[in-house]
């Protein structure tokens, strides 16, 4: 795909930033308490009601995340979630969720974890790419997006389904949860390249995830991300300045997973291979204790 094209395919997809009320309204103080307190204690949380729009979820997620910030310090960087279609048409999305990364989420490659590190551990593969600079905020294209960031990261994002199993949440939830993200596990960044070939590479590079015996979990493109995950940072960018705020100058951005999440075993090594970008592969790697 030529990088006209992939700025036409971004250009015509429809992503709709305002979801419309529902009859719900934003959590109050005590719900955002339990969900605060569930979540740094490790024990499970209330959920949102299913008629709570994700205008009053992403309100819930405000207020949820100024109560970690408490504990956990200033964010990091954004993270999309949601971000294929099987997982959106598992949770009757239609389009990404967006949250926020703290510094204690961000461990290095090669980290050993409980298994039960959280209150429903979960992992998938995931994808960072660092912000070079603040021009970013005014990307349109991919091609723009492009020039402003300075490197592609494996990474093996670490979930934590604190307000239930997965057919117990809503989208609603998911949000105000703050994507339901508890770590996640970063390896060598490749840096970008800022030519058409590496646009069209990141569509083509591959996960391969496997554990310590060889098993080949899954195999997933870089096109699952919303055709590119290029486009994935455009819809990020786009988000995060229509909430007020602006992205920086080395600002992490989690672009959500390639494939789906699985859930954690211990006594098992994850290791998330990444290849077809121009500069060479790299990996993540986690073990369960």
């Amino acid at each position: 795909m030529s990088l006209r094209m992939l700025v036409a395919q971004f250009v015509a997809a429809p992503f709709f930033l305002l979801p419309v009320a529902g009859s719900a309204a934003c959590p109050d103080e005590h719900m955002i308490d339990a969900m605060a307190r569930a979540f740094l204690s490790k024990a499970s949380g209330p959920i949102l009601p299913s008629d709570t729009s994700l205008a009053d979820a992403y309100c819930a997620q405000e207020k949820y995340l100024a109560r970690l910030g408490k504990d956990l310090g200033r964010p990091v960087g954004y993270k999309a979630g949601l971000v294929n279609k099987p997982i959106q048409k598992r949770f009757g999305a239609n389009e990404p969720l967006s949250g926020v990364m703290f510094a204690p989420m961000v461990l290095p490659s090669g980290t050993t974890l409980d298994a039960r590190y959280g209150v429903r551990p979960a992992y998938e593969a995931d994808l960072i790419v660092t912000v070079k600079d603040e021009q970013i905020n005014e990307a349109r294209t991919p091609e723009e997006a492009l020039r402003n960031l300075g490197e592609v990261v494996p990474f093996i994002e670490l979930l934590d389904l604190v307000p239930g199993e997965p057919k117990q949440l809503n989208l609603a939830t998911i949000a105000a949860y703050n994507v339901v993200s508890r770590h996640g596990v970063m390896g060598k960044g490749i840096p970008v390249q800022v030519t058409p070939e590496f646009a069209e590479a990141l569509a083509k590079m591959v996960s391969v995830t496997t554990d310590d015996t060889g098993r080949v979990i899954q195999v997933a493109r870089g096109s699952d991300m919303l055709g590119n995950p290029l486009n994935v940072v455009l819809w990020l960018v786009r988000h995060v300045n229509d909430q007020g705020h602006r992205l920086h100058s080395g600002d992490l951005l989690s672009l959500g997973a390639m494939g789906t999440f699985r859930a954690t075993e211990a006594g098992r090594t994850i290791k998330v291979r990444y290849t077809g970008l121009p500069g060479g592969e790299s990996e993540a790697v986690v073990t369960f204790r």
